[in-house]
């Protein structure tokens, strides 16, 4: 609403800034930047995620002995006993289990299994660092093209006097026979 001296006088024209967001939706975005900033802010389900997915990208952490442990266990209590079976049947005396043979299968099946957990372990950690960088870009995008404020432009305005006082001024030069 124009003052006073804006009514009589007009005004230059201006921009005005406002906000887009109500008081709740400013807090909320705030927030959101600030857990953008610590990808994790307050605590809660994004911040464990988080550090699960980074706890990937050691290759030494509890998630990776975790991990293996299932995989240990089936080659101790069935790829192992199953060699040995293989081999202990090979002379009435059980000297298969002394050749040379039996100690290559063993050496194989065990690099094998080491070779299948490294390469299960770096796909965990190029997909972590997947995750990691998708939810970044994805809270970065939603931050970055969010407006929480926009601006109206309001018009210059001429006033009562401006319009009167030519009109006025109009008016006395035709009375006096010359107009302007």
């Amino acid at each position: 609403m124009p003052n006073i001296g804006e009514w009589l006088f007009g005004s230059d024209a201006k921009m005005k800034k406002f906000d887009q967001y109500s008081p709740e939706q400013n807090d909320f975005f705030k927030q959101f930047m600030s857990q953008l900033q610590g990808l994790g802010g307050q605590g809660g389900g994004a911040q464990n995620a988080m550090g699960l997915l980074q706890d990937y990208l050691n290759p030494e952490s509890d998630v990776y002995k975790n991990f293996e442990k299932p995989y240990m266990q089936e080659f101790e209590q069935q790829t192992l006993p199953g060699i040995a079976n293989r081999y202990a049947g090979l002379n009435a005396m059980g000297g298969g289990l002394s050749s040379s043979g039996f100690g290559q299968s063993l050496g194989a099946a065990g690099s094998q299994l080491q070779t299948n957990l490294a390469g299960m372990k770096s796909q965990m950690q190029r997909q972590s660092i997947n995750d990691i960088l998708g939810q970044y870009n994805q809270m970065a995008n939603m931050g970055l093209n969010a407006q929480p404020f926009g601006y109206q432009k309001y018009d210059a305005s001429q006033g009562v006097v401006g319009p009167a006082a030519v009109a006025a001024a109009g008016a006395a030069g035709k009375a006096y026979g010359g107009g302007f």
